[in-house]
């Protein structure tokens, strides 16, 4: 008998799906090895830049999975840089077994084995932001990106806060995880330094190149100004969906880029992706205020909240995976994240809605009451039974204006809703839909109107006719 590689339930031999979750039965029936006599590697998940990441079971607590990742030295010829990768991995491993915060995976175990080394990390489903921008496109929603970058505020400013500080030094989409409850996780911790105190420059260079600070490449020292400088690049991507590997160093300004961006956002981003690190903000909790200076935005130290609705893209049990790197996820489940946007995105002083939108939102909810208006004096005069009564007349001259103005706010509210500008505001899209809803109320009224009026005549043909003029 074996576990089911997606939700660990027991699946009996010859049966091919897991009876729980319904998941294709492994062509094997064993695993592709075992490791220190307890991890079975189920399936691999993926392969990033220290190598390879296992979907792991336990033998000795048989309903957890672990996702184990391996160091391949495979490609490495060279005696020094095999030493090298493996102080590097060994690094990781020890670094991440003495942290403890919601974003970022909890180690549990780290050993060597047939000459490779293993890291065991507590598996939680999920994406890449990396997959997450490609999946749903670019520039996202103003409130989405904000919550995201609050979260990435807390956790660095918690590595920062280490003593001595720790730097990240390879903040990228790619290294950023999902959860399915939308909390974000850093991954890949095989660059981060430890900050010494004094040290003129780097001794090696390492980063993403549009990503990584100017002083990562030999210029100076990495300190939290270099972390500050990649999130400031990483929030300028989610706004503008502009690529920074495309002009490294040279970040055009965002609001030029996305005209819904707020004047004090694109000018913070400008700030914390200055090349010269003596101009960036000299902490997260000045680019904190700087992006979002409302009170909204602040946070008590262990406070929760609501995580952003992220889950209704990424499914809780995904699909086979690519070989994509990190195309699952690391990281321990659990916690809620920290400032993730609730129905008020963090104090953020940008416009509520658009003219169109709003527009859209009175011109229908007018339309719909003016004919419901009509509506009732046409009523009035099929219960009077008289159908050329002065209400019925009236009433079909009143149904005349809203007849007009319900299409054109249904139509407005259309063209509100797929606008990049609506997007980016908090109450636009709700404004668009009311006005499409309520110009399309206002047309069905007006067809009860109309099928009020003949129902209202007891003559002749010529007379019901005669009714119909008042439309004319």
């Amino acid at each position: 008998m074996m576990n089911c590689p997606n939700c660990n339930a027991p699946i009996a031999p010859g049966v091919a799906f897991c009876p729980e979750c319904g998941t294709r039965r492994p062509a094997g029936d064993g695993p592709i090895r075992v490791l220190q006599g307890r991890y079975e590697l189920i399936r691999k998940l993926g392969q990033g830049g220290m190598g390879s990441v296992y979907l792991a079971s336990d033998r000795r607590l048989s309903t957890v999975r672990w996702a184990v990742k391996e160091m391949s030295d495979a490609l490495i010829t060279s005696p020094l840089e095999r030493h090298s990768a493996v102080e590097a991995f060994r690094h990781e491993a020890e670094l991440l077994a003495r942290l403890s915060h919601p974003n970022l995976p909890r180690v549990t175990d780290h050993f060597s084995e047939e000459g490779k080394n293993y890291l065991v990390m507590e598996f939680v489903p999920g994406h890449t932001l990396l997959d997450y921008m490609q999946r749903n496109g670019l520039p996202r929603p103003l409130d989405e990106a904000l919550g995201w970058a609050s979260q990435i505020c807390d956790v660095l400013g918690y590595l920062h806060s280490q003593q001595p500080p720790i730097i990240f030094r390879d903040l990228k989409p790619a290294n950023v995880m999902i959860t399915p409850e939308g909390q974000l996780k850093l991954v890949d911790f095989g660059i981060a330094r430890i900050f010494k105190q004094g040290q003129a420059k780097d001794t090696q260079a390492y980063g993403t190149m549009g990503y990584s600070a100017p002083e990562q490449y030999g210029r100076g020292q990495t300190d939290a100004r270099s972390d500050i400088y990649s999130l400031g690049v990483l929030l300028h991507q989610l706004l503008t969906g502009h690529d920074p590997a495309a002009t490294p160093f040279r970040l055009p300004p965002a609001g030029a880029l996305n005209p819904a961006v707020p004047a004090h956002i694109s000018a913070a981003i400008a700030r914390a992706t200055d090349n010269d690190p003596q101009q960036r903000f000299s902490s997260l909790a000045e680019l904190r205020q700087a992006l979002l200076p409302t009170s909204g935005f602040v946070q008590l130290q262990g406070q929760q909240q609501q995580a952003p609705a992220v889950w209704a893209t990424l499914p809780v049990n995904p699909g086979p995976p690519s070989a994509a790197p990190g195309s699952q996820a690391y990281g321990a489940p659990g916690s809620q994240p920290y400032g993730a946007p609730g129905s008020q995105p963090y104090g953020v002083p940008a416009r509520t809605t658009t003219g169109l939108a709003t527009a859209a939102f009175w011109l229908g909810i007018v339309s719909a009451a003016w004919m419901a208006l009509a509506l009732a004096v046409v009523a009035t005069g099929a219960i009077a039974g008289d159908p050329e009564s002065l209400f019925t007349g009236f009433g079909a001259l009143l149904a005349f204006p809203p007849l007009l103005a319900g299409p054109l706010a249904a139509l407005l509210g259309v063209f509100a809703l797929v606008s990049k500008e609506t997007a980016a505001t908090i109450n636009g899209r709700r404004h668009a839909a009311v006005g499409v809803a309520a110009g399309t109320v206002a047309l069905l009224l007006c067809c009860a109107v109309i099928a009020v009026i003949p129902s209202s005549s007891t003559t002749t043909g010529a007379e019901s006719a005669a009714l119909v003029s008042y439309w004319i």
